[in-house]
């Protein structure tokens, strides 16, 4: 009897291979931009994974590439739903029902970084894009644009917040805008806390609180409490998350002024 179950967990792995073929797109705190540059010719994985119930899971994936003088372009997977209950649809998917966002969805991106002095910067980004799992009148393409501001007194002292704005094939029913908040602080040389919100009603309306291990330079291991905003309807969770950069962490670009 629990050989259903077992394969459903790998099915979930092979999931996750199959839909979160990495793309470029732009670095996270956990849910919104992390307001970094990543250097020019380089990269930045990152792998995300929220644990809703022994039985719900949600995959993210992001990797970004340098353009250099400010730019970043590239491509997300997300929204990848993962359903282990035995009579369920395995990978849920979505193109009609505006009551819940696109499922999954691939997203070209593209931001654009502004240095207004040596601690303080914004950008202007977008995602475009639509799900793969096409039907009959469903190649509707779908945005989440967004402008942040970063202050960054020192390295990994950060707070980060901007205005957004979206549609239903992004975030679902609800908010189609809001803000975008962070913060990142130092705990001690590996140890970082790390914060985000994304305000709202819509899908994407979670706080979430961790830590982010500095495992190496180029290595990553996070893990926070996600919480739902009132009014969203969404599910506390667990986020679980690994970072790989192509660079090392206290590679800074110089600003383009």
């Amino acid at each position: 009897m629990q050989l259903p179950v077992l394969l459903r967990w790998l099915l979930v792995l092979a999931a996750l291979l199959l839909f979160d073929t990495p793309g470029w797109g732009q670095q996270n705190l956990f849910n919104i931009p992390a307001g970094d540059l990543t250097p020019k010719s380089k990269f930045f994985l990152q792998k995300q994974v929220n644990v809703l119930s022994t039985q719900d899971l949600e995959s993210k994936t992001h990797v970004v590439y340098g353009l250099g003088h400010g730019w970043e372009a590239g491509l997300n997977v997300v929204n990848v739903k993962l359903n282990l209950r035995r009579e369920a649809e395995l990978v849920a998917s979505n193109q009609h029902d505006r009551r819940a966002p696109m499922q999954p969805l691939v997203q070209a991106t593209a931001q654009k970084f502004f240095f207004l002095s040596n601690n303080l910067k914004t950008s202007v980004g977008t995602q475009v894009g639509t799900t793969p799992v096409r039907a009959v009148g469903a190649s509707r393409l779908t945005h989440f644009t967004y402008n942040t501001w970063v202050l960054e007194p020192r390295h990994h002292l950060k707070f980060v917040a901007g205005p957004y704005l979206s549609d239903w094939g992004t975030v679902g029913a609800g908010s189609q805008a809001g803000l975008l908040l962070g913060l990142e602080v130092p705990l001690t040389k590996d140890l970082l806390m790390m914060a985000d919100a994304v305000t709202g009603t819509n899908a994407s309306g979670v706080s979430v609180l961790g830590i982010n291990y500095l495992l190496t330079q180029r290595v990553q291991l996070c893990l926070g409490a996600m919480l739902p905003n009132p009014r969203s309807g969404n599910s506390a969770g667990i986020v679980l998350e690994l970072n790989l950069l192509g660079y090392d962490d206290d590679e800074n670009p110089p600003p383009t002024l």
